[in-house]
């Protein structure tokens, strides 16, 4: 696959003249190749190429099938992306195509479904023309005007769904059950006979939003976040706890009674796309007229407590702010799990709630929350000295994150201080993205 997607992008570039060469790459990629002065295209194009990693060459792929609308070129990034994840087999493709019968589209027809992401002409055929009847035409005749010529399975097979990458086979699926192919019952019994077939392989089709109604689903990895919706975020801790009380227990509304200045409270609405760094400033900038991010970014780091902290933090938003842009989750320091009201001190036979504080927290799409915990001696020690009591606390409380459904996530102080640590958190985020499809 990587000598494949090599070979697609080298010919995409070695097709373009010098001028070309020299300008659309880095418009539409961000790739700078070589001036021609002294050098072959070939020579430009390798010398560009040379030092990109399999990751970086496929993402390049798929910025240029996009401004291109080549679909084997996207179909050869995808695959290098997607080859260290579990594999949606062929075996579960045939049994979601038998489930769909003879059909794929519902009220739709065929080919509008499936056009976008598979082509229905060759080249070839496009250039020369052909005597006999194209796939597109074969897909209408036996597809929607003499409905059950042709199953679900046949089409797979003509359209080579059977070995597409599972991004494209996921993006079929949810066109198959979009409210414009089917709704009410229908479309509520093919998705769940679906996820049956594709949760074998760790997938599903999720409810991700509504159009007018009804519902929308997307192609995704089984996950599993938590329940409820995130109702007020207390974080950026800095000093004393502040004291909080309800100005409506029935709406969950809080009011601060001391201690304001400490810390900051996002009281907005939380939806099925997480919180981004975008929402945040936004936010800030009605709490605190006239701040911007970097006034925010400032405030945020006053709550770091260690200089490893204040590394992960800065690699983070140096690593992903440009690359990300508007789709840069929030990266929350010092957020508030438990909250003990400052009364439990004067009450008797009431231990105080564990782990009253994250290091870090990040609210993405589907409910997922990742906790980062960045562990100093104090994580593992009492006066300098080891602790077992201390340690048993904390994984006692990791246990419990990971049981109501969040991610946790722990680094050692050392590891974020010194030579390396800057390409270790990179390549912690990065690994994070992909898992969680925030980098396509």
């Amino acid at each position: 696959m990587a000598d494949d997607l090599y070979g697609l992008v080298f010919g995409l570039l070695h097709g373009m003249g010098h001028t070309q060469l020299s300008e659309e790459p880095e418009r539409i990629a961000g790739l700078v190749v070589p001036a021609p002065e002294g050098y072959s295209k070939r020579q430009r194009v390798e010398a560009a190429l040379e030092k990109l990693t399999q990751e970086e060459l496929a993402q390049l792929a798929l910025k240029f099938a996009a401004a291109r609308d080549d679909i084997p070129l996207d179909e050869a990034g995808r695959k290098v992306l997607e080859a260290a994840e579990p594999p949606l087999t062929q075996i579960t493709r045939r049994d979601v195509a038998r489930i769909l019968g003879d059909d794929l589209a519902g009220e739709r027809s065929t080919v509008e479904v499936i056009e976008v992401y598979f082509p229905l002409s060759s080249p070839f055929e496009a250039f020369f023309g052909s005597k006999g009847p194209s796939l597109r035409d074969q897909i209408i005749r036996h597809m929607d005007q003499h409905p059950g010529d042709w199953s679900v399975e046949d089409l797979f097979g003509k359209i080579g769904a059977f070995d597409c990458s599972r991004a494209r086979f996921g993006a079929l699926l949810e066109q198959a059950v979009h409210p414009l192919s089917r709704s009410g019952d229908e479309q509520a019994k093919t998705v769940a006979a679906l996820n049956k077939v594709l949760s074998r392989d760790g997938y599903e089709l999720a409810q991700d939003g509504e159009i007018s109604g009804h519902p929308l689903f997307s192609f995704r990895s089984v996950v599993r976040g938590v329940g409820g919706r995130p109702k007020n975020l207390i974080f950026a801790s800095r000093g004393p706890k502040p004291e909080i009380g309800f100005a409506d227990a029935i709406n969950n509304d809080i009011v601060i009674l001391s201690g304001e200045e400490s810390c900051l409270v996002y009281d907005r609405p939380i939806g099925a796309s997480g919180l981004l760094w975008s929402e945040l400033v936004a936010w800030w900038g009605e709490v605190a007229p006239g701040a911007d991010a970097a006034k925010l970014g400032a405030r945020l780091q006053e709550s770091l407590a260690s200089g490893a902290e204040r590394k992960l933090f800065a690699t983070y938003f140096k690593s992903y702010r440009s690359a990300l842009g508007e789709e840069l989750p929030a990266l929350l320091p010092q957020v508030y799990l438990h909250y003990d009201p400052a009364v439990v001190k004067t009450l008797r036979h009431r231990l105080p709630l564990p782990r009253q504080r994250m290091d870090f927290l990040m609210l993405l799409r589907n409910r997922q929350r990742i906790v980062i915990e960045v562990d100093g001696k104090h994580h593992f020690s009492e006066n300098d000295l080891p602790s077992l009591n201390v340690y048993a606390d904390m994984v006692s409380a990791d246990r419990e994150l990971r049981l109501a459904g969040y991610e946790v996530y722990r680094f050692g102080a050392n590891e974020l201080v010194g030579s390396g640590a800057e390409a270790r958190i990179t390549d912690f985020f990065e690994k994070l993205f992909r898992l969680h499809r925030i980098r396509q």
